[in-house]
């Protein structure tokens, strides 16, 4: 090669060794390390809302969705959640900031907020592209499992869920 212009067949077998070991390594990178939402500080958000159900992670819905649902809690899903004022803001604001749509929001929660039309609110997460798409494999005689009930019941199989956490190395699926 022309070593004057400062490329050497070593210096272009070093580039190519390095390219290709760090796409090798991006390559085997487990898959479950995406699949860990941020959840909001402090134990309110679970408390409040993990003592009815699945403490979800708000990057599974865009923030509109989130200021939707915290302002219908008279009515949460055919149930009475209302929360004092004070409450209500904290989760509220939590929620937004760690939503799919927000700031923060990893690669994962973007594909989420694009997959959801601009101009919708979703209020089930079960509805989601996302959540469809992740659960294709499933069969519809699992979700029966005594254990399960229904599909918005993540922390059957999930049971890091409250924590954020959907990692498929962390998945178990009841037998029941």
């Amino acid at each position: 090669m022309n070593t004057a212009s400062g490329i050497t067949w070593k210096n272009l077998l070093t580039l190519i060794l390095a390219v290709g070991g760090t796409t090798l390594l991006i390559a085997q990178a487990p898959a479950n390390d995406e699949a860990i939402f941020p959840m909001p500080a402090g134990k309110t958000y679970v408390n409040e809302c993990g003592s009815c159900h699945t403490a979800y992670a708000p990057g599974l819905l865009p923030a509109r969705s989130w200021r939707k649902m915290m302002g219908e809690l008279g009515n949460h899903f055919g149930e009475d959640a209302s929360l004092a004022e004070p409450q209500q803001l904290e989760i509220t604001k939590a929620l937004e900031s760690l939503a799919a749509d927000s700031s923060q929001a990893s690669m994962r929660m973007r594909r989420i907020n694009g997959a959801i039309p601009a101009n919708a609110a979703p209020q089930r997460i079960i509805e989601t592209g996302y959540f469809k798409f992740m659960h294709d494999e499933v069969r519809p005689s699992i979700w029966k499992r005594k254990k399960i009930g229904t599909l918005a019941n993540c922390i059957a199989c999930h049971p890091r869920a409250n924590e954020g956490r959907y990692g498929e190395r962390e998945i178990q699926i009841p037998q029941q």
